[in-house]
């Protein structure tokens, strides 16, 4: 019989160490101090993917971020402010990577619109489609008889 009392077997490690949480205190309607950040902890990541710049500019950029946010339809400019590099950079080195996440996504949203049509038969796209890709219209016109039939005071008489 054991009791609370006894010791650990010898594969198991007791945790001394006590971790401790700082949370900033500040006053009710008090907005905090400039400069008063809590701890944090920093660490390294390595990313694989282009490098952009120079010297202090350098910037590697992940192709799989590139096109995460492209498939989004940001524009260029967009996408270069949040990877803090100059528009025409990001343009020259990521132009296919960003046109093709594009198609991609005008893709895949013209897949979920037939779907969304012909399987879960929803009026209105169905609706949407027929007119942008059967080209129908509401207001049809027929070309071949757009002729105005000619006016004539003497065959009115003729036909009384």
């Amino acid at each position: 019989m054991t009791t609370e009392n006894d010791q650990l077997p010898l594969d198991s490690v007791e945790n001394t160490q006590k971790e401790t949480d700082y949370y900033l205190e500040i006053e009710e309607g008090a907005l905090p101090e400039y400069g008063v950040t809590p701890k944090r902890k920093y660490g390294e990541k390595t990313v694989k993917g282009i490098i952009i710049g120079r010297g202090e500019n350098k910037r590697v950029i992940s192709i799989d971020e590139v096109k995460k946010l492209a498939s989004l339809h940001l524009t260029y400019k967009d996408m270069a402010d949040f990877f803090q590099v100059r528009e025409t950079t990001f343009r020259d080195n990521f132009r296919s990577v960003v046109e093709q996440s594009r198609q991609t996504t005008k893709q895949r949203l013209m897949e979920a619109m037939l779907e969304s049509a012909i399987v879960k038969q929803n009026p209105t796209i169905l609706v949407w489609v027929s007119k942008n890709l059967l080209n129908w219209t509401d207001n049809p016109i027929n070309t071949d008889n757009n002729t105005v039939l000619p006016w004539n005071a003497e065959t009115e008489s003729e036909l009384e």
